[in-house]
């Protein structure tokens, strides 16, 4: 089992507040020591150290020699504290949103071995126009960010209705369509209007694996 840690500051920044709030969430379940969770939080949270150093890192005025010497220096210090809780937890208690926040390779360090997320991402309209609607989607476990899962990208389906049905009988189409950015917009024919359209998305990760898809969300066609 390996981490790929992200390369950029500002992804890392998210990355290590996403990685804590599911340490401090899941921290009994994980097996965590409360030893190395007080490490984690006294680099995140004392004096000096990220949360007061990156922002001034970022910053026109602040962004020093000796700043940027010591972003470095924490950035090492994280990373070493986050890969040594990684390791002591047992394989058998990360599920797929463990491996897919903490961007774990359950095998190795390819990229097909990545995870697919289990909890499905949250499809909303982010607009309706005649015969079309553009809709987005969110990662409920980083909503922080408009980015997909790491190593995933989002599948799509729709089926369109006379009328609302239970999910048992919605027809779903064989034609889903992959989402790699936040924002999707679907086609519809004139005699479509007035009917409504059910969504569902999972997750699918590179080997095509896929996750738990989400509920029909249903939006009416103009």
């Amino acid at each position: 089992m390996s981490t790929i840690f992200p390369t950029k500051q500002e992804e890392k920044n998210t990355y290590y507040h996403h990685s804590r709030a599911r340490i401090d969430a899941e921290q009994t379940r994980l097996g965590i020591s409360a030893t190395d969770k007080a490490a984690l939080d006294g680099l995140i949270d004392d004096s000096n150290c990220w949360d007061e150093v990156y922002p001034k890192h970022t910053s026109e005025d602040g962004n020093t020699t000796t700043v940027q010497n010591r972003v470095k220096e924490l950035i090492v210090l994280i990373e070493n504290q986050l890969t040594k809780i990684y390791k002591d937890i047992p394989a058998s208690k990360l599920n797929s949103d463990d491996y897919t926040i903490f961007r774990l390779n359950p095998g190795g360090s390819s990229h097909a071995s990545i995870v697919a997320q289990s909890t499905p991402g949250v499809l909303s309209l982010d607009s309706a126009h005649h015969l079309s609607h553009r809709m987005r989607i969110k990662n409920p476990l980083t909503p922080e960010t408009d980015a997909m899962p790491h190593g995933n990208h989002a599948k799509v389906w729709w089926a369109v209705s006379p009328s609302r049905v239970a999910s048992a009988e919605i027809k779903w189409g064989n034609n889903p369509r992959n989402m790699n950015t936040r924002f999707i917009e679907i086609t519809f024919t004139e005699d479509q209007v007035g009917q409504f359209a059910a969504y569902r998305t999972c997750y699918e990760n590179a080997k095509g694996e896929q996750g738990t898809p989400s509920e029909p969300f249903w939006v009416v066609i103009i």
